[in-house]
């Protein structure tokens, strides 16, 4: 999988409550689906996430990866970046973050394809 960033991305809130176990979309605010997504369209067939956390900075966190977005809805992969599926109330904030996960598949790109490290890039000046 590909993730995705987005530096427009604008924070929102869950519309419904989530459960936590089974549910595998939610449903943002009327009409900030696109602002969320921050101008990202995802590709089809899962290959590409766009890092998402629920309830973001407080102790309920979950980490969640959108892999597909309908307007308001969104496919969701629960629990990632070590994080829990936990039951989320109506109401509760959903904001675009960079993760561990992101920054070692950063990292692991680099290796595969540069030969490098982020270490090694970042002592050259890049």
């Amino acid at each position: 999988m590909t993730s995705k960033f987005s530096s427009t991305s604008v924070e929102t809130t869950l519309q419904n409550a989530i459960t936590s176990s089974g549910a595998t979309s939610m449903v943002v605010s009327t009409g900030t689906g696109t602002a969320l997504m921050g101008g990202i369209t995802l590709g089809a067939s899962n290959v590409d996430v766009f890092t998402v956390a629920i309830d973001v900075d407080t102790i309920y966190e979950e980490i969640v990866f959108i892999t597909n977005q309908s307007s308001d809805t969104m496919t969701i992969v629960r629990g990632q970046a070590g994080s829990s599926a936990i039951t989320h109330t109506a109401g509760a904030t959903v904001k675009h973050v960079l993760t561990s996960y992101d920054l070692t598949n950063f990292e692991a790109g680099l290796t595969g394809s540069a030969g490098g490290t982020i270490s090694a890039l970042l002592l050259m000046g890049g």
